[in-house]
């Protein structure tokens, strides 16, 4: 039961290293490709008429006040 009969090899690191950044990479490539795919999907085609409504759609919020705000005078 002694832990210490283990080696530590740097070779195995660095290959399972090298196999953890290439799934890695994998997998970030899959997901930009099914983004892309998505999007492409979508349609290419807005009229500027539904941009604009969606502008109106939802206005920003206003800014948020602080305490400085409400001592401040209103003239």
């Amino acid at each position: 039961t002694s832990s210490g009969s283990f080696v530590y090899d740097p070779k195995i690191e660095r290959t399972a290293r090298a196999n953890r950044k290439a799934a890695k990479l994998a997998k970030e490539a899959a997901r930009l490709a099914r983004l892309e795919q998505e999007e492409a999907e979508a349609s290419p085609y807005i009229s500027e008429e539904e941009q604009f409504e969606m502008a109106d759609a939802n206005p920003p919020p206003p800014p948020r006040r602080t305490l400085g705000d409400y001592g401040q005078r209103n003239n």
